[in-house]
């Protein structure tokens, strides 16, 4: 049997920061035919973890999916609202997930034991060019939009594009409508420039919803100090990446690499500003993870670093993220300090960002 969890873990609110769950795995499983994908497969890890929240990106600007079913011969905007569709029927048909639009949502999914979803997009692609598409994917629940994936699209460059350009006019538009509305943004994968863009441009706390250290890790993902102090002074959240090549140098790193990312973060920007990720792809099909290292040497024709989706031992599935609480109690961290490193911080950047939204009629 697995170890109990420590308590504090048990009484809090834990927000998993990012997921592919539906664009990964649950998009082609339900074009396949299969149905409540999130139950069957997502749910006991989950549990086994004690996530209350999970910040799922349902779409954005990679080509999710990688089976004949999934027909990737679709624009961005129908990949998302066709995994979209799939994920309400999801929601419909388990007892067991609701969809988060507000703080409250997570509240009562805490008090019902059940798991909250919150809807994210990772890259505006899916907007067209059009900010409307952002005003009509809030109202179907959209709450943390990712700017870009790793190569450049109409509001900014990614972090693989070699221009390395910040915001664009229509990038600043989004930013400042997001705030209005009440979506987080998140500049994970974004260039320097852009996520620096994206500081001065905001009125609200931003979000790296899976960055590392760049201090710890030299990888062009992970973020400068100055990109941390810049979060954390703007009142945001960084959430840890598990992925080894964004936490050391050496094929295979520990899982105290990992926490050096966790304490460094704390040393620079406080304890306030560090939070869970960690965007796990452990329940990707074998295959599906094949197809994607053979793609991944080139992205738009760009050289990638092949990708190998391994994690550290002791974080490679969600369901391992207790030891993240016991490590942090044996490094001296209390229990209020902990709660919000294991989701009060998210709660806490969600309140400040989603109560902006404009009001409903």
């Amino acid at each position: 049997m697995p170890p109990e969890l420590p308590a504090v873990h048990r009484d809090a609110i834990v927000v998993v920061g990012h997921t592919d769950i539906v664009a990964s795995d649950v998009d082609w499983r339900r074009e396949s035919g299969e149905t409540k994908v999130m139950e069957r497969r997502h749910l006991p890890t989950l549990r086994a973890g004690g996530a209350t929240v999970i910040c799922d990106h349902v779409g954005g600007d990679a080509r999710y999916g990688y089976l004949p079913a999934t027909r990737l011969h679709t624009t961005p905007l129908q990949r998302f609202m066709r995994a979209l569709d799939h994920t309400f029927r999801e929601i419909e048909e388990s007892d067991s997930f609701i969809l988060a639009t507000t703080v409250a949502d997570i509240r009562r999914a805490k008090r019902e034991g059940k798991v909250a979803f919150v809807l994210c997009l990772e890259g505006a692609m899916p907007l067209e060019n059009e900010i409307s598409y952002l005003r009509n994917f809030h109202r179907l629940g959209l709450r943390c939009l990712g700017l870009t994936h790793d190569m450049r699209n109409p509001v900014a460059d990614g972090v693989r594009e070699r221009g390395g350009g910040g915001l664009t006019h229509f990038g600043v538009e989004v930013v400042r409508e997001c705030n209005r509305l009440g979506i987080v943004v998140d500049v994970s994968h974004m260039s320097d420039r852009g996520t620096l863009d994206t500081l001065e441009a905001s009125s609200q706390p931003i979000v790296a919803s899976h960055s590392n250290a760049r201090a710890i890790c030299g990888h062009p993902r992970n973020l400068t100090d100055e990109m941390i102090r810049g979060i954390a002074k703007g009142g945001g959240v960084i959430g840890f990446h598990a992925l080894n090549s964004l936490v050391g140098e050496s094929p295979e790193p520990s899982f105290d690499d990992l926490m050096r990312h966790i304490v460094h973060i704390v040393e620079v920007g406080g304890i306030d500003c560090v939070a869970i990720g960690p965007d796990l792809m452990e329940n990707w099909d074998p295959d599906i993870t094949l197809k994607v290292n053979d793609r991944s040497r080139t992205l738009h024709g760009v050289p990638v670093r092949r990708m190998t989706y391994k994690y550290p031992q002791g974080m490679a599935s969600l369901a391992e993220i207790p030891n993240l609480t016991r490590a942090l109690q044996r490094l001296g961290f209390g229990d209020a300090d902990i709660a919000k490193f294991l989701g009060g911080n998210w709660l806490r950047v969600f309140e400040a960002v989603w109560r902006q939204g404009p009001e409903r009629p």
